[in-house]
């Protein structure tokens, strides 16, 4: 028996690293991929497990598309994404260089990285309790410093125009740090030779880092590009405890009316819908990014 098993494995040696991956395979199957599926399901109905779901198409995304507030929920996403993923990549990018440069000529460089990574160690809860007590109207100490210098400054999460933009702010702070060890290790990859040849050709520094570091970083950017993505499009904590949404829906996103449709008013079914509507839009706008930033190449 033991020969024959010895046998096929020697035969089929892929068989083997399957095994291995079987465990995975089967946990990624029962808490990602079906929970997706059956929230799928859920969308085609009026759900209801105590009297019994109603089977109703897509009357769920039918009704989605002629709400205002659901349009306003996307609108607001995608200005809190266009908001916090250059900001996060942007971040995480300049403090990777700093600390790059930084290393290779003093010491310290521990310090300064573990400072700019240690926000990204908070939960959600703690980093957006921090930044609205920061921010509060009468009691915040950035905003008092503001009011102090500038009268007329404005009052970040009680105004329309300005709570998002704040929540983005707080949101770069909390992520940049993790995006900056993904850049540094990409960076650390780049081998020295390449830039004491540029330097002997009289390169720039603009023209190492536009010719030389960012065609090499490409993987460690995709990585960080997509991460970041999911990431701004699903946002929910910060901005359920920093405003609630508000003032009024001036800063409700996709994620919150998802669980306000369903945990406030029970619309499980129109819940499940704005959720597999906010899924494919991740889908598509990292693919978009993928396209746009020239990164295909980094997903064969």
């Amino acid at each position: 028996m033991g020969r024959r098993i010895g046998r096929f494995f020697y035969r089929h040696p892929g068989f083997e690293g399957f095994l291995f991956a079987l465990p995975y395979i089967a946990l990624w199957a029962v808490f990602l991929a079906w929970p997706v599926i059956y929230g799928i399901y859920i969308s085609l109905f009026d759900w209801d497990p105590l009297r019994g779901s109603k089977f109703v198409g897509l009357a769920n995304y039918m009704e989605l598309f002629r709400e205002a507030r659901f349009w306003n929920a996307v609108t607001n996403t995608f200005k809190f994404a266009g908001m916090t993923i250059p900001l996060i990549l942007g971040l995480g990018l300049i403090f990777a260089l700093m600390v790059w440069a930084w290393g290779r000529r003093r010491r310290g460089t521990v310090v300064v990285q573990a400072s700019l990574f240690f926000p990204y160690l908070l939960t959600v809860s703690i980093v957006a309790i921090v930044w609205k007590w920061l921010l509060e109207r009468d009691v915040g100490l950035f905003q008092h410093f503001l009011s102090s210098v500038f009268p007329s400054a404005p009052v970040f999460l009680t105004e329309p125009a300005w709570a998002l933009p704040a929540i983005a702010v707080a949101t770069a702070w909390w992520l940049a740090g993790y995006r900056m060890l993904v850049f540094q290790a990409g960076l650390e990859e780049i081998p020295v030779e390449l830039f004491e040849s540029a330097e002997i050709d009289g390169a720039l520094p603009y023209h190492k880092f536009v010719h030389l570091i960012l065609p090499l970083l490409k993987p460690s950017l995709l990585f960080a590009l997509v991460l970041t993505t999911i990431s701004a499009f699903r946002t929910f904590g910060q901005v359920l405890i920093m405003t609630e949404g508000g003032p009024g829906w001036a800063s409700e996103v996709l994620a919150l009316y998802l669980y306000r449709v369903g945990f406030d008013y029970f619309d499980i079914g129109k819940a499940a819908a704005s959720g597999v509507i906010l899924l494919f839009l991740i889908l598509i706008i990292t693919l978009l990014g993928v396209k746009i930033l020239g990164l295909r190449s980094e997903l064969q």
